[in-house]
This record gives C-alpha cells, sequence and structure tokens, in this order.
C-alpha cells in the first residue's frame, strides 16, 4: 500500500490532469511541471480555489482492480525511474507483486516508433519483437494503432511478456479497438501507469508523460522509425539522461524521420539490424536463449 503523501500526488496528478491539458507545454516543460512541490503546481494549473479543490480529492485511492501500487518509498519501485525528478509518486501495475518481480527480472527491451509505420519498418518491428520474446525478453512499450501496437501483438504471437505502459489506469485500454490486446497483455504480461484506477480518459499530456516510464523500465531503448516531432525521440532522449542505451533501426536519410535518426546515432545510438545485435547489447548474449537474426 502506497504511503499517504504518495497517494495524495497521485490523487493529485490526476485531479489536475484536465487543468494540465489547458497549459501550453513543452515535453520537458511538462516534465518540469510534473516535478514541482504541491502548492507551486497547484498555482502552476491556475486552480483559484486551492482548498475547495483539495477537499475534492478522492483518498484513499481505491486499488480493488489494480494488485500492485508502488510507491516511490517501496524497495521495488524501479530505482532508474526513481532517479527522475518527475518521478510519479506511485507506480500502478495490473500484475501481482510476485509476476511484477519475475517480469523485472528479465531483461526488457523497449520498442518505440511511429504511430504510422511504412512497410518496411512494421516488418523489423515485427521480427525484433517475435525474436526478443522468444528468446525471454520483455517487449515494452505503449498500446497504439501503430509501430508499437505491432511490437505488443508480434511479442505475444511468439509465446513472450510484454509491459504496456498506459495513459490511463492500467486495468484500461485507450480505445475500445484495443480491448483485445489489452486483455492479452494482461494475462501475458502486465500493464503499469502513474494513473490510479479509474482513470479515464487521457488527455494528451498523459501519453507523453508515460515515455519517461517507458524509458526508465527499459534495459535498452530501441527506436524503430520517428517523425518530427515523435515522442519515440522523447524516449530516447530520457533513455540516455538516465544513463541507459539507445539503439535505432537505420533507415534512409531520404526516408521521413531519416535525419532524427541519423542524429541518434550520431550522439551515439547503436545501429541495430536484427534480434542477436540487441541481445549482444543488453546481456551480451548471456542468460539469453539463442535466436534466428
Amino acid at each position: 500500500m502506497p504511503c499517504p503523501p504518495c497517494q495524495r500526488r497521485s490523487a493529485l496528478v490526476a485531479a489536475l490532469a484536465p487543468a494540465i491539458s489547458r497549459l501550453s507545454f513543452k515535453r520537458h516543460g511538462l516534465l518540469g511541471l510534473l516535478a514541482l512541490p504541491e502548492e507551486p503546481l497547484l498555482r502552476a494549473a491556475k486552480i483559484k480555489d486551492r482548498d475547495e479543490f483539495l477537499s475534492r480529492l478522492a483518498l484513499p485511492l481505491p486499488t480493488e482492480s489494480v494488485p500492485t501500487a508502488l510507491c516511490r518509498h517501496d524497495p521495488d519501485y524501479p530505482a532508474a525511474l526513481r532517479q527522475l525528478p518527475s518521478a510519479p509518486a506511485v507506480l500502478y501495475a495490473s500484475a501481482t507483486i510476485e509476476r511484477l518481480r519475475e517480469l523485472r527480472a528479465k531483461p526488457t527491451v523497449a520498442l518505440v516508433g511511429s504511430p504510422t509505420p511504412n512497410e518496411y519498418t512494421h516488418q523489423m518491428t515485427s521480427m525484433l519483437a517475435r525474436n526478443l520474446a522468444a528468446a525471454g525478453v520483455n517487449v515494452i512499450s505503449g498500446v497504439n494503432d501503430g509501430l508499437e501496437g505491432f511490437a505488443q501483438r508480434a511479442a505475444l504471437n511468439a509465446g513472450g511478456s510484454s509491459i504496456a505502459v498506459m495513459a490511463c489506469a492500467p486495468d484500461l485500454s485507450h480505445l475500445r479497438r484495443h480491448d483485445h490486446l489489452h486483455r492479452r497483455i494482461l494475462a501475458n504480461g502486465t500493464a503499469v501507469s502513474e494513473f490510479p484506477p479509474g482513470f479515464f480518459p487521457p488527455p494528451r499530456w498523459c501519453f507523453i508523460a508515460s515515455q519517461r516510464i517507458t524509458a526508465a523500465l527499459a534495459s535498452l531503448t530501441v527506436v524503430v522509425e520517428v517523425g518530427d516531432h515523435s515522442p519515440a525521440l522523447f524516449t530516447a532522449e530520457i533513455a540516455s539522461e538516465l544513463g541507459a542505451e539507445v539503439a535505432v533501426v537505420p533507415s534512409r536519410i531520404t526516408d521521413p524521420g531519416g535525419r532524427w535518426m541519423f542524429r541518434l546515432l550520431y550522439d551515439g545510438a547503436h545501429p541495430v539490424s536484427c534480434s542477436q545485435d540487441v541481445l549482444e547489447l543488453i546481456c551480451d548474449g548471456r542468460n539469453v536463449r539463442a535466436v534466428a537474426a
């Protein structure tokens, strides 16, 4: 059970979601906002009647539909996530703590990219997710209609486990058409979120904020495709700030987003062309079953 101060902070951020969505912040500005203490956060969110607003916070938080809720003081709270000034006060997971520990004990690779992938990146994503899952590696990403949804499905189809980072409560899917995929993830892995049970629908900023959780939970972030202002670039940037490795599936410089992929390589990202490249980066091939490239 999260401690009372962390429960209060989690409830506060969820309650402020509509107010935050009315503000104009770029990505790092949003994380700066989420790192503010309570009083400055209320002022930044332009809450006029502070006492009346705080009196409406629903505490204690309901946890019946979500088995695990880890606050920042819990030893099971991810250490990399705790490094961020904007670390969520509580991380909610659809899995039991025992299952979450099992998943966290395995290498985890984030596959991130465009919501509108082309045929090449679709193939590469499916191949990487399928082979990594077969090697016993968790695949982590969001759940969407694009590249990250492909990654989740390919990992599950290979009999692997996946971790979905949600912008709403972990026991809910963003869209009705994702319900089946979401149920498969809950059965074979876990969904995690900084937002408590019942939080829905998620404003756009919640999807942006979820990128920091993806980056912090991954052993390696693989960028498969990006476009201008792509959330995948933000994920890679946070991963680098946390000292984690970043890899790139090379594309043509003339492709949409190709210059950004080149920039990631120039800044030190590793080029990968197959799952074996990824396995070598995360554990030098140790403790991972061999897979075909």
